[in-house]
């Protein structure tokens, strides 16, 4: 990879005469370091693509973990969110499933909803700032991204969801794999605000917290699932103990 970057800046140099510190200048550029950053991206992904598919059985499940972090640029009111996203494929082509559990919403009322999306790039330098646009390989208006997650319910200051509809992808060229989770500060409006914004980003406000998407192996997704199923279990337990005193009161 160090090699193409350098070959790439030789050309530059020699196809516009630019002396050393010309071409310094001109490679700090916003638009040059975006579309640095998109190739390095794309050329990481299918690297790791293809070291995994050469190691494993290419119908095999994969796994991503996405560990969230507050951003870097909040201000000292706003709430600051971490946790964990864990994503499971079970073969190419299918819906994507995910857990998620993210705390730090303690000043919030139970029923408030957060908006959560995948952004273009892993690129946390200015924390969730940097992360760039909604993921939208296919020029579609919002909410048809293949990161548009939705909202999210918080209760007693945690979301804690398990989705098994997504529509993004750990593989194949529109892969979510090295780019950005977002959790957002209001509510996704699912593209009904009257405005541009709805088309593109849903009006879901600052960018509270964020992770880079990685490939990892099943273990995370396993502790996680017998995690949420003993959870699962301690509410129908709950819910029956209730019932069963309204039933006596009755």
């Amino acid at each position: 990879m160090l090699a193409l970057l350098c070959a790439c800046l030789l050309l530059v140099a020699c196809d516009s005469g630019a002396s050393a510190d010309q071409l310094l200048h001109q490679m700090i550029m916003e638009e040059q370091i975006r579309d640095m950053h998109t190739k390095v991206t794309e050329i990481w992904q299918e690297t790791v693509m293809q070291r995994r598919a050469t190691a494993i059985d290419p119908d095999a499940a994969l796994h991503a973990v996405c560990r969230v972090l507050p951003s870097a640029t909040l201000e000292a009111e706003q709430p600051r969110v971490s946790g964990l996203v864990l994503f499971r494929q079970i073969r190419p082509g299918t819906l994507l499933e995910a857990f998620f559990h993210l705390e730090g919403f303690q000043n919030e009322p139970n029923g408030t909803s957060h908006a959560i999306h995948v952004h273009e790039f892993g690129d946390l330098s200015q924390g969730c700032d940097s992360t760039g646009p909604h993921y939208n390989p296919m020029s579609v208006p919002h909410p048809q991204h293949p990161g548009d997650f939705g909202n999210f319910a918080v209760r007693n200051g945690q979301v804690w969801k398990h989705r098994y509809d997504l529509a993004a992808s750990l593989t194949g060229p529109h892969s979510i794999a090295g780019r950005a989770v977002v959790v957002h500060a209001g509510e996704d409006d699912m593209g009904r605000g009257g405005n541009q914004a709805s088309l593109e980003n849903g009006n879901a406000g600052r960018r509270l917290a964020c992770c880079v998407v990685g490939l990892c192996g099943p273990g995370p997704w396993a502790r996680k699932a017998q995690e949420h199923a003993e959870r699962r279990k301690r509410r129908l337990e709950s819910e029956c103990k209730a019932g069963a005193a309204a039933r006596e009161r009755a």
